[in-house]
């Protein structure tokens, strides 16, 4: 397959620094995500503070993951046919109201768990269509020749966010179980002032319609549009990414992964906990993975550059093998702070060069459908890890889930080791035959 003609700007390039579209989405979304990061970890201790389990913490987790699981494929469709930049305004919109609701039951009333499940996955799933909205839209806000730096901008905004976040989420819990909820809902106010202001246009072809006939489109099933029905459009995005073969057995590499770091997050919080940590010390052990994220988002560019990817992945899975076992080994918890933050330098990466190589290769009508291809096998796992993290700490200790998590990452790493699909991927340029010639879903990002 030829490599498509681009669609995005159409001006001279000028810095990221100075695109004004650029960095209202991208600041917006910093502070957002700083509330996000606040609230994250904030969901498993206000859990296991009312409930003592760890097994409701991680059903917790599955709620607030479930929409990973459901709505990557509709959303994907939604990106692609209707007005994006809506999409996320709305989704701003739903997802203050739902983290806001716990804030509120917090101070006013009593929080129930009942209620940590329904808000977890309402906000959960708003953030599915809104983050299938922005990968699809980035491509239009910046020049071909700046994607790469822009996915790794965004790479380290988010793990800027996991840097502060945590731990500016547990001495916020610390002080009251409401106030890491309130941040958060404040929080998505940043990016419900920012996007309206943007500019440029967030898809190919002039005409999109609202996010409110979106809806309408969805539950009218006796009156398709015009064109074509969702679900043809649907298979057309898993048909194209089904037949690059790097995108398709990276997808399910990516997934694995994934279930894996589910569990890994929920386990240092109760292996921590179980050594003798503090909130505020567990905040800063998960902060360390962001520091670490950081550092990482400014070298992946350039990694991106000049490693294929397949070598990117499996270099990956490797390094993360050997991390996992020395968390095992590791008992003061204050010591993991190294490991983790030499594991989220690995992650940006993989991140960077699969989003940007997808770019590349796909037609920006097809973007939001072959993302979200990706996303549904790659993150429609996260709940199911959320749900196996909780079953299994509850069932033994924190220091044997964490030797089943490194086994299980060294069987991922050798199994795309000797796949050459994988491990030869991108040694050839996006429009060659063959292996090579595919994209890569990205680990939970």
């Amino acid at each position: 397959m030829g490599v498509p003609a681009d669609e995005s700007v159409a001006r001279e390039p000028v810095p990221l620094r100075r695109n004004r579209d650029f960095q209202l989405l991208w600041g917006g979304q910093a502070v957002s995500l700083l509330g996000s990061q606040i609230s994250k970890i904030a969901y498993p201790l206000l859990v296991l503070a009312m409930t003592g389990s760890p097994a409701k913490a991680g059903i917790a987790g599955f709620a607030a993951m479930l929409g990973y699981l459901l709505f990557p494929l509709p959303a994907g469709g939604l990106a692609d046919r209707y007005n994006r930049k809506r999409i996320m305004i709305s989704c701003d919109a739903i997802r203050l109201a739902a983290v806001g609701s716990i804030a509120v039951a917090g101070w006013a009333a009593h929080i129930t768990y009942v209620q940590i499940l329904v808000a977890g996955f309402v906000e959960g799933t708003a953030t599915v269509f809104f983050g299938v909205a922005q990968r699809a839209a980035l491509p239009m806000l910046v020049a071909p020749s700046q994607r790469s730096a822009a996915v790794g901008q965004n790479e380290a905004r988010q793990n800027a966010a996991q840097l502060a976040g945590p731990a500016l989420g547990g001495t916020l819990f610390g002080l009251s179980r409401a106030a890491p909820f309130g941040a958060d809902a404040l929080s998505y106010l940043a990016s419900l002032v920012t996007l309206p202001f943007i500019k440029a246009p967030m898809q190919a072809g002039a005409s999109a319609v609202s996010a409110v006939s979106a809806v309408s489109a969805v539950s009218a099933v006796s009156a398709p549009p015009a064109s074509r029905r969702l679900r043809a459009e649907l298979a057309e995005g898993l048909a194209f990414t089904w037949r690059q073969p790097f995108l398709r057995y990276s997808s399910f590499f990516a997934a694995s992964v994934n279930i894996l770091l589910q569990v890994l997050t929920l386990g240092l919080i109760v292996l921590a906990r179980h050594d003798g940590a503090s909130s505020a010390q567990i905040g800063l052990i998960v902060g360390c993975m962001g520091a670490g994220g950081l550092a990482g988002a400014f070298a992946a560019p350039w990694i991106q550059r000049t490693v294929p990817a397949g070598i990117t992945i499996t270099g990956c899975m490797w390094t993360w093998a050997v991390l996992l076992t020395l968390i095992v080994l590791v008992r003061v918890p204050l010591w993991l702070c190294p490991i983790v933050a030499v594991f989220g330098f690995v992650g940006p990466s993989w991140n960077v060069s699969v989003q940007t190589y997808r770019m590349q290769i796909t037609p920006n009508e097809l973007l939001g459908r072959t993302s979200s291809v990706a996303l549904q096998i790659a993150w429609g796992v996260l709940p199911l890890g959320s749900l196996l993290a909780g079953f299994l700490l509850q069932a033994v200790s924190p220091a044997a889930v964490m030797v089943l998590v490194a086994a299980g990452m060294a069987v991922t790493a050798v199994a795309a080791t000797v796949l050459a699909p994988v491990r030869d991927a991108g040694r050839r340029t996006p429009g060659a035959s063959g292996p090579a010639a595919g994209a890569a879903a990205q680990p939970a990002s």
